[in-house]
């Protein structure tokens, strides 16, 4: 049987209080795991760190790499003051995600990168961020943060033709969920925008020199089991992840 490809995903610290005491814990939303495993793959989450040993261990265990969602990226890996919109950054977290992520980037090892992760996957290749669409991009801004169910999704956005994301959605225009007040500013060198919102907001990026270095704005991992090409990500990012195993494997690594 062949062995299914390891997503490394990088977790978060979740605050949790016993007894009046702290116990932060680390910890990802099971649909990120629940997701990669429906898509064949074996999600392994790892801890924050700043070891750059540790990093090397957690780096050679994965055959593709996911940057899932979550808090504001520090303004200063990109040379920005932070804006006075900016909320809650985790600077741990940061250098964890940017090691992993220029080390795959480096080795060519597949990325699907999922809200704030396509921030991160951005900033990591050398491009910049709007730290709050509202007030840098314009009061024309669509509502980006939907208070409404997750599972459902608030806005549309035009995917481009010729791209991997157009590929794999197979449609031009579709609708997702929506939750974010950040985005891409300037691209990294090597990428282009494969989606766009109606009001001119980055939603999909990807890259030019690599086999399958794809970012997302929206949360395909809480609608991958009603919206058919929210899952479709998944599988094409984990079926890449095989290949890449499989070629390692041949090469001995």
């Amino acid at each position: 049987m062949p062995t299914r490809p390891v997503i490394g995903i990088v977790s978060r610290r979740i605050p949790f209080v016993h007894d009046q005491k702290p116990y932060p814990r680390y910890g990802v939303a099971t649909s990120y795991c629940e997701a990669v495993e429906g898509a064949g793959g074996v999600p392994v989450v790892f801890p924050l760190s700043d070891d750059k040993a540790v990093l090397e261990v957690f780096y050679g265990l994965i055959d593709g790499l996911l940057l899932p969602g979550g808090q504001d990226v520090h303004p200063m890996h990109y040379g920005e003051e932070p804006h006075r919109r900016i909320e809650q950054v985790d600077p741990l977290r940061d250098v964890t995600e940017i090691y992993l992520t220029q080390r795959a980037l480096a080795d060519d090892v597949p990325i699907l990168a999922i809200c704030r992760g396509e921030q991160l996957l951005n900033v990591a290749a050398g491009g910049t961020l709007h730290q709050d669409v509202y007030a840098q991009v314009g009061e024309h801004c669509i509502r980006h943060f939907q208070d409404f169910t997750e599972e459902w999704p608030s806005h549309g956005i035009q995917v481009h033709e010729g791209t991997k994301l157009h590929e794999i959605v197979g449609e031009a225009n579709v609708m997702v969920n929506s939750y974010h007040h950040q985005a891409v500013k300037e691209l990294a060198p090597g990428f282009r925008v494969s989606a766009l919102a109606s009001d001119g907001v980055v939603e999909g990026i990807e890259s030019l020199q690599h086999s399958f270095v794809v970012g997302v704005q929206w949360h395909p991992e809480l609608l991958y089991d009603r919206h058919d090409f929210n899952m479709a990500l998944f599988r094409r990012h984990v079926e890449q992840a095989g290949r890449y195993a499989s070629v390692r494997q041949s090469a001995g690594g």
